[in-house]
């Protein structure tokens, strides 16, 4: 089936034994961050109105945060469209992945096969 294809088998076989299209993704699950500590008072401060992610950056560094701006601003993103802090972000397929996912069946000769 691999040959057919035109894929590698381990990818067949990672497609092939997973129950939904999260189990295929290619970004892996988020790792630890140092902001991760301070997570609950951004979002404190958050609901309190301060939406600056400069102000924040500068009251974290003030309880002893010593992390960058940029990831200040990264964090905050969500809240800025109205999405928790916390929720992991995961990627729907693309529209090749979909398409791909359509038109080949298993029981074709050929993948480029569509009529």
């Amino acid at each position: 089936m691999a040959r057919e294809l035109g894929l590698d088998r381990r990818t067949v076989r990672k497609y092939a034994r997973a129950r939904s299209w999260q189990e295929v993704m290619r970004r892996p699950p988020r790792k630890r961050s140092t902001l991760d500590p301070y997570l609950d008072y951004l979002q404190q401060r958050w609901d309190e109105g301060q939406h600056s992610a400069t102000i924040l950056h500068e009251e974290l560094r003030s309880k002893s945060y010593l992390g960058h701006y940029l990831r200040v601003k990264m964090a905050v993103a969500p809240l800025r469209r109205g999405l928790p802090l916390d929720e992991p972000r995961e990627r729907s397929p693309s529209l090749r992945e979909a398409a791909r996912w359509i038109t080949t069946h298993p029981g074709r000769s050929s993948p480029h096969i569509n009529d």
